[in-house]
C-alpha cells in the first residue's frame, strides 16, 4: 500500500474481503505496530489485487502469505 500522510480506513482485504487486521486503518495513524511490518508480500500476489483496488486498501495475512487461492 502506498503510504501517505493519513492510512486508509478500509478494513477488509481487497482480495477476499475478509477482514485486513490492519491497525494504521483501525487507529488512523501510522504509528505502532502491525502484522504487516514483519511481512513481506510476494510480487505474484500484489499481482493479484485488482487495479480498481490497488492502494486502497491492506491485504490480510492469508491473502498476504500467499495462502488464499
Amino acid at each position: 500500500m502506498t503510504q501517505t500522510d493519513r492510512p486508509s480506513p478500509i478494513q477488509s482485504c481487497p482480495l477476499c474481503g475478509s477482514d485486513n487486521a490492519c491497525q494504521p486503518a483501525r487507529t488512523g495513524s501510522f504509528d505502532g505496530d502491525c502484522w504487516c511490518k514483519q511481512m513481506v508480500v510476494d510480487a505474484e500476489v500484489l499481482q493479484r489485487i485488482p487495479d480498481a483496488a490497488r492502494d486502497t486498501a491492506c491485504l490480510c495475512q492469508r491473502c498476504a502469505s500467499g495462502e488464499a487461492e
